[in-house]
């Protein structure tokens, strides 16, 4: 007779369960719908440290102006005299940058400069949601052709000075009634004998706390390193092209840019972020504030002049 064997289950062929097709597009459809709701959130982290980095680039600027103005009695001027350095170039020492300063020649044109007095970036003046290191790529050339018609590219950045309001067609003109006005500078030929600042925090009658020091300068994305009259985006040490490293706010029609592609108006003039929906304010007091970009172009034009008799508190 024969023998049966029952099969014991360790005898049995092992089996591998599988994903079938349909089972894998299920698994990879959740991962898909997970990564799109989580992307957001970490690219909203991200801004919000790259912002408050920009808050703390502007502290340590308003702490650099309040050492200078502590220690020469007046505040930097936007720029020591034409084409010469601006106040970026005067507060070098106090943001820790004190052997780029020594490169600086402030009696001679930017033009004068050594390349490494032009081009050398500064972490301080640039705003991480914007751009790191970029240097101006068309019309950084001299206005009066002289030392030559050459280009001389230079290092940009984000920040600018408060011309005040609207008093021509030169944001930091001799009538400024901003937070850093050009100097009374005496020249022989391009070299300056004596320069001069016209402002200090005490000629801001309407209270530090009421009134713009440095703000983020609005630039459209497809004018990033255009300098020359009509642009502004070139060096930022160029004393040449205010617009580099001075902008007005308020009446006419200077309101804050909207964001990286807004060309409307006068956008070399203006004050704005690529932040959404705001723009960081440097107040003389020392405070950064975040300023609604849709703020009321009067109330724009009372913060930016030092002395209206008109003052705006802020939170």
């Amino acid at each position: 007779m024969k023998s049966h064997r029952i099969a014991t289950r360790r005898e049995c062929p092992s089996s591998r369960a599988a994903f079938t097709l349909i089972e894998l597009l299920v698994v990879i459809a959740i991962i898909g719908v997970l990564v799109s709701l989580l992307l957001p959130a970490v690219q909203q982290a991200r801004e919000a440290a790259r912002r408050s980095q920009c808050s703390n680039n502007l502290k340590q600027i308003g702490l650099a102006i309040h050492n200078f103005e502590e220690t020469k009695g007046r505040l930097p001027s936007s720029r020591l005299g034409p084409q010469h350095a601006t106040w970026m170039v005067q507060i070098l020492p106090y943001v820790e940058q004190k052997n780029l300063y020594d490169l600086w020649d402030v009696s001679k044109t930017y033009y004068e400069q050594k390349p490494e007095a032009r081009t050398t970036w500064v972490a301080v003046f640039s705003c991480p949601t914007r751009r790191d290191s970029m240097f101006s790529t068309q019309f950084e050339i001299s206005s009066t052709g002289l030392p030559d018609t050459q280009a001389y590219p230079g290092v940009l950045g984000d920040y600018a000075g408060n011309g005040g309001q609207f008093s021509g067609s030169i944001v930091d003109a001799p009538l400024c009634r901003g937070a850093m006005c050009q100097a009374d500078s005496t020249l022989s030929g391009s070299q300056i004998l004596s320069t001069t600042s016209k402002t200090k925090f005490r000629d801001m009658s309407d209270g530090m706390s009421n009134t713009f020091l440095v703000g983020e300068k609005h630039v459209p994305k497809e004018k990033y390193g255009q300098s020359g009259p009509s642009f502004g985006d070139g060096a930022i040490y160029n004393g040449d092209f205010p617009r580099n490293y001075s902008r007005i706010a308020g009446l006419p029609k200077f309101n804050l840019g909207t964001g990286p592609y807004d060309l409307s108006g006068p956008w070399h003039c203006k004050f704005g972020s690529d932040h959404a929906g705001v723009c960081q304010f440097l107040f003389s007091d020392g405070r950064v504030v975040n300023i609604n970009n849709s703020t009321d172009m009067d109330v724009l034009n009372r913060l930016a002049v030092r002395d209206d008799g008109l003052p705006v508190e802020t939170n």
